[in-house]
């Protein structure tokens, strides 16, 4: 009978928002109406809450987003994709990009507190380091296993025509002291850099724009040691099966492994390249490949490395762009979602054109590499749902919840352009394709395109952060600009801007967070969009207004190893809740690099005031690898407690 009431309670809910979203594109069109603040019930679409905007001297992005153990969000921008505008005599000038050796360009860092929800600015690494650039802005990053932050390259110089070079710097947050020191060099320069944790808390370092040589691919890996802060060079053009030693049927050319490419760890100990990944335009790779790869990692009694390759099954799609991807929850499995086909150029798509791209387009599809203790396959198996999503997205962010579910959040149906609001909710279900369900989530009040981020926050919401529309314009006594547009011939241009009538109307922040529907560029029926969006969003998914008591841990072991029995005590437990592990994200570029999900098996609970529940921790680091992780604690309706930090380690 209870099922039948919660089954015909949700039936209704969902006639009526069906009935309110009709009237809403009936008098607002379909965009407005999503864009607006139209709500259904919270306990089907979540909710959203806006964040009080920084203090003036903090405002800023968050192109690097990363979770500490102390449940504190790092927002690390160097210097944050801007431009200089010099202004001569009411004659303004843009030069492409900013002087990365500068530090008052560079120092773009803040802490965000979700539990007091400010943001501080604090310093950021000096802007020189052994007599060059030290500019964090598209490095890659990851968590160590002992808590602080490896910050692996960023931008070397910003060239002309949106080229770059990439630093061999790398860089240490330390979580406790909020100190930043450095970590060595590299052999060579890495922007747009992939992080991935191996069992034993070795970093492999993928790919990166080379240090002398503008868009130039870095064919080869390098191994971080936290122990030693020494590095491992592998070129891999001397590696047979590589990808640089792939030769790609019809494309007259061979393989390479392409900026922030999405690389994950198989259960065996290898590591799934994709063949997805970040790219930007004019850079000399392979976007015709369908190829994935599969790499050992080997290290021999003396501390040597090598690595070895095997040619992996073939994707039904080419290459993407600035699509997600992640670990499915509790699985080996990979999903990668969406992104753009046929380009790697963010200006694909801006004020509606793609006539200068010809065969490029943004997919909205899912696939799926299925592990071969799964598929029977020796390498796996990819398979695809090729519309997966409700519409073509790019720059999008797919956040891990506790209740397996994943969280599709911002980004847009172009890169830099026509923001998507709603967020999408995949449930598992086997019999779905794709093996997800997919529910519209209520819209959120912000665009976020280029550069967002997104992450799962201790208490179970997701921070959603940042995001550029354009590239914002600073004048040399510092004052930034972000009402930037493009003139026909895509240069940049203080924008002149409009009301939706087309009176003209001067850009105000305060105007435009109040209402960021109210201005536009003359010619655009898109609202116009910041450079930089500088507020932040929370999301708290449907699982937070379930019916009852959260459920809270009270006690819990400060680390726990591999494989061995521990004990937690639980507020408000019950006989079939679940006991999961988040690993704290880290996130950039439409990828998080740390975010993983183990499900716990529970062998014992004992129901009181203060339940106790004996479980067993994750038992293969090579998926899970040590550091610190969200516990999550889930009662039998699915509703989560807040997190407790726990470092999983080896024994």
């Amino acid at each position: 009978m209870r099922l039948n009431n919660i089954t015909n309670r949700t039936t209704i809910i969902s006639v009526f928002f069906i009935f309110i979203l009709t009237l809403a594109i009936t008098f607002c069109g379909w965009k407005q109406a999503i864009a607006s603040p139209l709500v259904g019930a919270k306990e089907e679409m979540g909710a959203w809450e806006t964040i009080p905007m920084a203090p003036k001297e903090s405002l800023m992005q968050s192109v690097h987003t990363i979770l500490l153990p102390n449940g504190k969000v790092l927002s690390v921008n160097g210097s944050s994709f801007r431009n200089t505008l010099l202004n001569d005599q009411g004659k303004t000038t843009f030069v492409e990009g900013v002087g990365s050796g500068d530090y008052n360009a560079i120092n773009n860092t803040s802490l965000f507190d979700p539990q007091t929800q400010q943001f501080e600015r604090i310093s950021s690494p000096p802007a020189m380091q052994d007599g060059q650039s030290n500019d964090l802005f598209c490095g890659g990053h990851l968590q160590l296993a002992d808590g602080n932050v490896l910050f692996i390259s960023g931008t070397g110089r910003y060239y002309p025509g949106g080229r770059f070079t990439g630093s061999k710097q790398a860089n240490l947050y330390n979580w406790q002291t909020g100190e930043w020191s450095p970590a060595g060099q590299m052999k060579e320069g890495r922007w747009y850099p992939t992080l991935v944790e191996l069992a034993d808390g070795k970093i492999v370092i993928f790919s990166g724009l080379k240090l002398n040589a503008p868009n130039q691919i870095n064919p080869s890996i390098e191994i971080y040691d936290p122990n030693t802060q020494n590095f491992h060079y592998i070129d891999l053009t001397t590696v047979d099966n590589s990808p640089f030693n792939t030769y790609i049927k019809g494309a007259d050319d061979y393989d390479s492994i392409d900026l922030y490419p999405r690389v994950f760890p198989t259960a065996d100990g290898k590591l799934l390249i994709t063949g997805d990944e970040a790219g930007i335009a004019n850079v000399l790779v392979q976007n015709k490949s369908k190829t994935s790869y599969l790499m050992s990692v080997h290290e021999d009694a003396s501390g040597k490395f090598s690595v070895s390759f095997e040619v992996g099954p073939e994707r039904f799609e080419t290459t993407k762009a600035y699509g997600t991807a992640l670990q499915v929850p509790n699985s080996e499995d990979v999903l990668l979602l969406a992104g753009m086909i046929g380009t790697n150029d963010i200006n694909f798509g801006r004020g509606g054109n793609t006539a200068n791209y010809a065969g490029a387009k943004i997919a909205s599809s899912l696939q799926r590499w299925v592990s071969p203790e799964h598929s029977g396959e020796k390498n796996g198996k990819w398979e695809t749902v090729e519309k997966f999503l409700d519409k073509p997205r790019a720059n999008l962010e797919a956040v891990i919840l506790p209740s397996q579910e994943i969280l599709v959040v911002n980004g847009g149906e172009y890169p830099e352009y026509t923001p998507i609001y709603e967020p999408l909710l995949m449930t598992p279900n086997s019999d779905a394709p794709g093996g997800y369900h997919i529910k519209p989530m209520n819209p959120a009040k912000l665009p976020r395109l280029y550069h967002n981020g997104a992450i799962l926050l201790p208490d179970a919401r997701v921070l959603s952060i940042g995001g550029n529309a354009n590239r914002a314009a600073v004048e040399k006594d510092g004052t930034i600009h972000v009402d930037i547009g493009r003139d026909p011939q895509n240069n940049f241009i203080l924008a002149k801007l409009t009301d939706k009538s087309a009176q003209a109307k001067e850009f105000s922040l305060q105007e435009y967070y109040k209402s960021p529907q109210s201005y536009f560029a003359p010619g655009d029926p898109e609202p116009f969009v910041p450079a930089e969006m500088w507020q932040a969003e929370v999301f708290s998914p449907p699982y937070l207004f379930k019916p009852g008591a959260r459920p809270e841990i009270v006690t819990v072991p400060n680390s726990i190893q591999y494989g061995k029995t521990n004990q937690i005590s639980v507020k408000d437990a019950t006989e079939n809740g679940s006991l999961v592990l988040v690993k704290l994200g880290a996130e950039t570029h439409s990828l998080d690099f740390g975010q993983r999900l183990a499900e716990l098996p529970i062998q014992n609970i004992a129901l009181g005031n203060e339940s106790t529940l004996d479980f067993q921790a994750p038992t293969n680091p090579n998926l899970y690898p040590p550091g610190y992780y969200m516990m999550f604690y889930l009662n039998d309706i699915g509703k989560p407690s807040h997190a407790q930090m726990v470092k999983l380690e080896h024994s």
